[in-house]
Formats: C-alpha cells, sequence, structure tokens
C-alpha cells in the first residue's frame, strides 16, 4: 500500500500543502480549514514523524534551494533571482550546499527532514550524469512530500517543473562566432564527465568542430574542471603538449571561471589574446568585463532562471498540487575584446 503524503491530505481537503503543513503544526490558519484537514488527515491515517510535526512549526513559509555552490558566479546570480522572488512572494528561502562528491541520497533526506513548503534543485543534485537511476528514484520520492521546481537538464520519468538553458546552445554561438572571425582550430577547456551539462557542452563542440570544417584534434579538449585552476591547468597542458604552429587560435572555455585561469596561463606564456589566442567564457560573470582584456562570453540569465522558477514554485505551492513542464531560455552571447572581434575577420591558418 502507497504511503499518504502530505499532498495526498492537501487534495483530500482541498486546500494547499502550505495549509496542510500550517494545520498540523499549530500554525495560523481558519478553523474551518484546521477542521478539513484534520478531517482529511484522520481519513486517510496520515501521520506525520515527530521530527517533521516539530520542523513544520518553524517550516511552513519556507522553500529550500539546493545548489553546488555559493561561491560559483552563476549559482550566486541564480540564488539572488530565488531569493528577490521568495521574498516577493511570502517566503523565506534556505540555501543547501553540500561538499563535492555528496549523494543525492543525502540531499532528499535531509529535506525530507527538513520538510518545507518546496524545493528548488539546481547544480548536481539534478545534474549528475552518472547515476541518474538514484537521482530519478530520489526525486521521485521528493515528489511525494513537496512540490519541486528544477533547472537543468530534464530526467526522463521526472515530471516536475524544470527550466533551462539549452546547454549545447551557448557552443554553437561561441563557434559560429569564432569561426565567422576565422578560425579553425579551436580548443575546447575545462569539464567534467560526471556533469550533465560538460557532456553535453563537449558534445556540442564536437558537433559544431565537424559542421564549420574545425580541425578535429583530440588534443585540443581538456577535461579539468570547472574552476579558475582547471583554466590555468588545462591551457598548461595545451601550451604544453603541442609546438607553437600547433597553438589553437582560439579556445572555448566552459564556463568563465574556467576562461579566468586558462587566460591567465595563456598571458604568462607571453602570448597575447586576442592577437594570437581569442578566448570565449561562458556565464557571464560579473568580473568579465573587468578583466584585461575584457571577455567575450554568453550569458545564461541565471538571475532570470532563478527569478521565473522560484514563480513556478511559489504557483504550485499556493495551487497545493505539482505543475510539470519544460522550458527552455535563449542565451545571449557578448561580445567583448577577448575574442578579437574589434580586428575584423583574419585568415588564420
Amino acid at each position: 500500500m502507497a504511503k499518504v503524503t502530505i499532498m495526498d491530505v492537501a487534495r483530500k481537503a482541498g486546500v494547499s500543502i502550505a495549509t496542510v503543513s500550517r494545520a498540523l503544526s499549530g500554525g495560523s490558519v481558519s478553523q474551518q480549514a484546521r477542521e478539513k484537514v484534520e478531517e482529511a488527515a484522520r481519513l486517510l491515517d496520515y501521520h506525520p514523524s515527530g521530527i517533521r510535526h516539530m520542523e513544520h512549526a518553524g517550516m511552513e513559509r519556507t522553500i529550500a534551494m539546493v545548489i553546488s555552490s555559493q561561491t560559483s558566479p552563476y549559482y550566486a546570480a541564480l540564488g539572488d533571482g530565488c531569493a528577490a522572488e521568495a521574498a516577493r512572494g511570502g517566503y523565506r528561502l534556505v540555501a543547501l550546499t553540500y561538499p563535492e562528491g555528496t549523494g543525492v541520497n543525502t540531499v532528499t533526506n535531509d529535506l525530507l527532514e527538513m520538510h518545507p513548503v518546496g524545493a528548488l534543485l539546481a547544480g548536481f543534485a539534478v545534474e549528475s550524469e552518472t547515476g541518474q537511476e538514484v537521482t530519478r528514484a530520489c526525486l521521485e520520492k521528493l515528489q511525494q512530500e513537496m512540490p519541486l521546481v528544477a533547472i537543468g537538464p530534464p530526467i526522463e520519468g521526472i515530471a516536475c517543473a524544470r527550466l533551462t538553458s539549452d546547454p549545447s546552445q551557448c557552443v554553437r554561438k561561441a563557434m559560429a562566432h569564432l569561426t565567422m572571425l576565422g578560425h579553425r582550430r579551436i580548443g575546447f577547456v575545462g569539464g567534467d564527465p560526471s556533469a550533465r551539462f560538460a557532456v553535453i557542452r563537449e558534445n556540442a563542440y564536437k558537433e559544431e568542430v565537424a559542421r564549420l570544417n574545425c580541425l578535429s584534434e583530440s588534443r585540443y579538449i581538456l577535461r579539468t574542471g570547472c574552476n579558475a585552476p582547471a583554466g590555468e591547468l588545462g591551457m598548461g597542458i595545451l601550451l604544453g603538449n603541442l609546438r607553437r604552429e600547433e597553438y589553437p587560435t582560439a579556445v572555448f572555455c566552459i564556463n568563465d571561471l574556467v576562461a579566468l585561469g586558462a587566460m591567465r596561463e595563456i598571458l604568462k606564456s607571453g602570448l597575447q589574446i586576442p592577437g594570437d589566442m581569442a578566448v570565449v567564457g561562458c556565464d557571464n560573470a560579473y568580473f568579465a568585463p573587468y578583466l584585461n582584456p575584457s571577455l567575450t562570453t554568453v550569458d545564461l540569465h541565471p538571475y532570470d532562471h532563478g527569478r521565473v522558477a522560484m514563480a513556478e514554485l511559489i504557483m504550485s505551492i499556493n495551487a497545493g498540487h505539482p505543475i510539470s513542464f519544460n522550458q527552455s531560455f535563449e542565451s545571449s552571447l557578448i561580445v567583448r575584446e577577448s575574442c578579437g572581434a574589434s580586428m575584423g575577420v583574419r585568415t588564420l591558418k
């Protein structure tokens, strides 16, 4: 027999999940609503655990946001958008971050114990390339207890609101721009094979290399990670493994932090940006306009994603039932100095 959840009680009583949470935790609801909830809980034989019951008293207007890192410019902007919309809707937002390598089971158990009125998931909680069966099972369990919104590539079989930027679109825009400027030897720096967005972007790079008739060279792909040291390491390996005449004339970096490290290594090696090597990043991090040269990048609009995702989650909470759809956002190429657009179209070998 399937376990009775708070969503079942909400449906039976004809009220929202938030109302059920407040009624069962002694929060502020009308007497009529309280009686409906208590009657529905009695008929369904619903008994929240003692821990959850105590948590409900402080969680009735609280939404949880699970992200990979609050220090990442992308997730910082995403979190700002979520927080602004949560505050506008009268909800408190609690951000949960975990050390690298934390399993999705841990996140699921924490959310079930905490039992917020809704949860927004981004980063490793929905991005893992490996163990998607585990991720799917965890999300299915969470869906029984609270409305969910996820930011990232879709997971088959999970019916929740999901918003994302097409992970391959940013690569296509960057590659189209670089080839328009005359580049045909283009490197790809950064990435993590365990992250779905990184795998999708690398595959898109390979597809664009073939489609745009660029030089296909496995040594041009450096999967060294997704932070600034990873960019510096990747570019150091790239330059160290090639003769000067074999260097790519441009590199696409998987995000702006990687581009930051890559640009440092390029300049340390005595090369000029963009004269010897053009650089394009992804994310449009706050520091991108202030680098020297300023960084050409693809803006994924994370603040807007966070705001829209939170609005959808609050709508689901207030409606008392999950909302399921997929929405993809358009990214924008931001042209600055590091790509060499000001130098015009060049003939590059």
